[in-house]
């Protein structure tokens, strides 16, 4: 479904950014993949918070996008682990969430996450929020 290289005109690989999906909902997985990979990104899915973690540590893409209400290990407690290792503590998360409330915003920012993004979202801003979340990562 997601290439993993894309090519230039010369055809050598053109390696592009990895972005990291974790949501428990197939459908918002396969949305939000279709959404970063026609941004640019090479595409890494997650079912739940645990496998979010493994992949991270696995890849280290530089970004990832995270559901809050997963089962196994919820978004917050995986952004908790993600920040307290190394390897991928500067990675920028954005939580995507259904959770309304402002509380979960401030949540979001107040462990480290570079964005909160409630649903539903617009496909183009968070393609947008993306790469502009990766460009300054690696300025």
């Amino acid at each position: 479904m997601f290439e993993s290289a894309s090519r230039n005109a010369s055809g050598a690989a053109d390696p592009r950014p990895i972005a990291l999906i974790a949501d428990d909902e197939t459908e918002v997985r396969g949305l939000v993949g279709e959404v970063l990979a026609a941004a640019g990104f090479e595409i890494v899915l997650a079912r739940d918070g645990l496998e979010l973690v493994e992949l991270a540590t696995r890849h280290l893409p530089q970004l990832i996008v995270a559901d809050v209400m997963m089962p196994n290990m919820d978004g917050y407690t995986a952004l908790a682990r993600l920040r307290g290792q190394s390897s991928t503590a500067e990675i920028p998360v954005i939580i995507l969430t259904g959770c309304a409330d402002p509380a979960y915003a401030e949540l979001s920012l107040g462990m480290g996450a570079a964005a909160h993004v409630t649903k539903p979202f617009s496909p183009r801003e968070l393609g947008e929020l993306a790469n502009d979340l990766v460009r300054r990562a690696h300025v």
